[in-house]
This record gives structure tokens, C-alpha cells and sequence, in this order.
């Protein structure tokens, strides 16, 4: 029996370690032992991802500790940002398994409900978050995407008005919208997901848990039967005397 550790990299695509700490919180309320996070951020690079401009400038320090992470024999790693930005050219890159968080929790929502909606924090992101949904073949299982217009800055000031916001929006996407199953667009804490559980009857899916228990199923596929990312098409790699590190 394979009783070997395996790594998965958590890769906060942001210029600031202020998300690291609640990451790993959040990963050692539901990993499985035998699963060691190595949680980084990156040394520079934007405050948040919330302009497409931001999001294009942290992808090349990102893609560089997959490739390093990638060498060093890691078993998976994850995008920590619900926009899945560089997730198709870290799969590209990399030999191990790349899991995008939108991707992962759209994935896991279709299989607990016939449709679901998506709590976002400003209108700005439902663009994007929106076309992940049909590139990922989810555009008839989205209800809806419900912004409760907070952005990164004003959910650190006030989380239990971001809280409050979300539940609302999580009863009006049920009530108005047909959805069966809540995906939140941010991580919260796991005092936030409990308490959630307790108030409302039915599904509301942190994408941070979602993407770290789908990361410990890749790694372990990735090693028992040798499942990755298809190299032929879309993630064929480039070759290697073009690839430039940033």
C-alpha cells in the first residue's frame, strides 16, 4: 500500500502574505493526513485580483513556484483565487495535477443539486466568473450570480456584514433563482461555513475547502494511477527553449 506524503502547493497569486495564515487554517480544518500544504504567496505582485490588469500581472510569478513546485516533485497544486487565472498555462507547464478553485467547486456543486448560484463580492467579477462557468460546461446548472458588492478590502473590514450579505443572497438565489446548492466566490473561515450550515438547509460550498479536498483526490490519482492533464491539444506543452521565467 502507497502510505507515501503527498505535497500540494497553495499558491495566493498576490503581492501580500495577508491571506496565508487563514489559508492554512482553513486547509487543517478538513485535510486528510498524509497531506502537507505548503501555502506561499508571491513576493511581488498585486493587492487582490479584482481587475483583469492585476490578474495578468501576478500569472508569471505564479506559473514560476508551479514550475519550481512542479521540478521539486509535488503531487498537486492550487490557484487560491476563485477567477482560475493562468489555470489552462500552469496546466501547460506542469506535469502534476493544477486545480482551479472556480473550476473545482462548480465541479463538486453539480453532483450535490441540479443547479446552483454563485455569491460573488462586486458586479465587476460576474464577467469572468460567468465565462469560467461555460468554458467548464456548467452554463445549465448556473441559477444565477449574486453580487453583495463587497470587494477584497471591505470583507477584511467587516466580515460579519459580509457574512449577513452572503446568507441573504444565498436565500434569494434559492427562493428567486431555482438554485439548489450556494457556491461562495471567497474562502471564508470555518466559523463562517459552520455557522452556515446551522442557518440555512442546503449546500452553501466554500471554494477553499472544495479546491483542497479536490487537490488531495488529484494528487493521489496523479501518484496510485498516474492521472494529470492531458498533454494532447489544449495543454500541450510549449516547448522549453521559448519558456521565459519572470
Amino acid at each position: 500500500m502507497d502510505t507515501a506524503e503527498r505535497r500540494i502547493l497553495w499558491v495566493n497569486p498576490v503581492g501580500t502574505p495577508a491571506f496565508d495564515a487563514e489559508t492554512r487554517e482553513l486547509i487543517e480544518e478538513v485535510r486528510r493526513p498524509g497531506f502537507v500544504p505548503d501555502v506561499r504567496s508571491l513576493e511581488h505582485g498585486p493587492p487582490h485580483l479584482e481587475y483583469h490588469t492585476y490578474e495578468h500581472e501576478a500569472t508569471g510569478p505564479m506559473l514560476a513556484l508551479m514550475r519550481e513546485a512542479d521540478e521539486a516533485g509535488y503531487d498537486a497544486a492550487i490557484i487560491g483565487c476563485f477567477y482560475d487565472g493562468g489555470l489552462r498555462e500552469a496546466r501547460e507547464l506542469c506535469s502534476m495535477p493544477i486545480v482551479g478553485m472556480e473550476e473545482a467547486s462548480m465541479a463538486y456543486a453539480a453532483t450535490m443539486g441540479h443547479r446552483f448560484s454563485v455569491i460573488v463580492g462586486r458586479r465587476k467579477w460576474i464577467p469572468k466568473m460567468t465565462d469560467n462557468a461555460v468554458l467548464y460546461g456548467h452554463e445549465r446548472r448556473l441559477a444565477s450570480m449574486r453580487s453583495v458588492e463587497m470587494g477584497i478590502p471591505e470583507v477584511l473590514a467587516d466580515p460579519e456584514a459580509f457574512y449577513n450579505a452572503c446568507i441573504r443572497e444565498a436565500r434569494l438565489a434559492v427562493l428567486e433563482d431555482g438554485a439548489e446548492v450556494v457556491i461562495l466566490s471567497e474562502m471564508a473561515t470555518p466559523a463562517f461555513w459552520r455557522r452556515a450550515r446551522a442557518e440555512v438547509p442546503f449546500p452553501i460550498v466554500d471554494p477553499g475547502v472544495a479546491c483542497w479536498k479536490f487537490a488531495e483526490m488529484a494528487a493521489d490519482l496523479y501518484r496510485t494511477a498516474g492521472y494529470s492533464h492531458s498533454k494532447i491539444g489544449g495543454h500541450e506543452a510549449p516547448p522549453s527553449s521559448v519558456i521565459v521565467s519572470r
